[in-house]
């Protein structure tokens, strides 16, 4: 069982770190941005939901 988790986690290792220098900076960093304005759009969106939500069910 331990000899199929090691496989699983070298296997995982081994694409990530050879993915890793072939990745472009600035794609990574775009991603980064994105993902954080994307989080912050839903964050917010869930917020307004809620307030309607309550403002509604009163």
């Amino acid at each position: 069982m331990e000899t199929h988790s090691f496989h699983k986690v070298s296997f995982l290792g081994g694409t990530a770190f050879g993915l890793l220098p072939n990745l472009p900076v600035e794609d990574v960093f775009t991603t980064v941005i994105m993902a954080f304005i994307g989080a912050v759009a839903s964050f917010i969106a869930s917020v307004v939901l809620r307030f309607i939500s309550r403002w509604f069910g009163k």
